[in-house]
């Protein structure tokens, strides 16, 4: 059997298909936000007239709860799908004085200044980085964009997370999964592997293990997530 391609990011095609066609991932359809933003809001005191930077926007779930708590957000995609659908969502909710949305590719460095803004939110998006390369690149470029005290929020999956563990037996290096619904590569990570990548010049100010139901292709599986919050300091 020829080896599996693990390509270095996921590539845009995979993704147009993902979030019109497949809906393998759960979110990939859902309204609200991820869990972990909710969970963690109001500590982060995301109101007005917080600046936020919601890379990798997706369906622009997360851009419009931002929005409607005040913040002034940045939305940032690769995908066609996800910048429409971003746009539909957002002008349905009356945000649009809210939301810039901007078509970016994320492993190239974004286009906005140093200390640009109050809040980086990386849902689910670095984990798809494969190139460790890329993904330290990616993240000391949000930290450069970041204002001196502002925060970021990382949310991965743990490697046990029950839907995507049970891949981890066809791994090439025990962390790199391919889910077969979607044909999709993220890495999983251990609590010790998720605190010690991100730049020294960002400290790990709260960690949570997060737990929760969910349902995947008709079947509730135990969901298990990784989620830091970050503060920049100078440098």
């Amino acid at each position: 059997m020829a080896a599996r391609v693990i390509p270095q990011i996921v590539p845009k095609d995979s993704w147009e298909q993902e979030l019109s066609q497949k809906h393998a991932i759960p979110s990939s359809t859902r309204i609200g936000p991820a869990k972990a933003l909710v969970l963690f809001a109001e500590l982060l005191g995301l109101r007005s007239p917080t600046k936020v930077l919601d890379a990798g926007s997706g369906n622009g779930r997360n851009t419009v709860y931002l929005a409607q708590h005040g913040c002034e957000v940045t939305a940032v995609d690769f995908c066609d799908f996800a910048i429409n659908e971003t746009q539909r969502r957002v002008t349905q909710a009356g945000l649009t004085d809210k939301v810039s949305i901007v078509r970016h590719f994320l492993d190239d460095p974004a286009p906005f200044p140093k200390e640009s803004f109050d809040f980086v939110l990386d849902a689910y998006v670095s984990c798809h980085f494969l190139n460790e390369k890329i993904y330290r690149d990616y993240w000391t470029d949000l930290a450069r964009i970041t204002k001196n005290g502002g925060r970021l929020l990382s949310i991965v999956f743990s490697n046990e997370d029950e839907y995507y563990s049970k891949l981890l037996k066809e791994s090439p290096d025990g962390s790199l999964v391919c889910d077969p619904a979607n044909g999709i590569w993220k890495r999983l990570y251990t609590e010790t592997q998720i605190k010690s990548l991100f730049p020294s010049v960002l400290d790990l100010q709260y960690f949570a293990r997060f737990e929760f139901p969910d349902v995947v292709l008709g079947k509730t599986y135990r969901r298990v997530l990784l989620t830091s919050v970050l503060m920049k300091h100078s440098a």
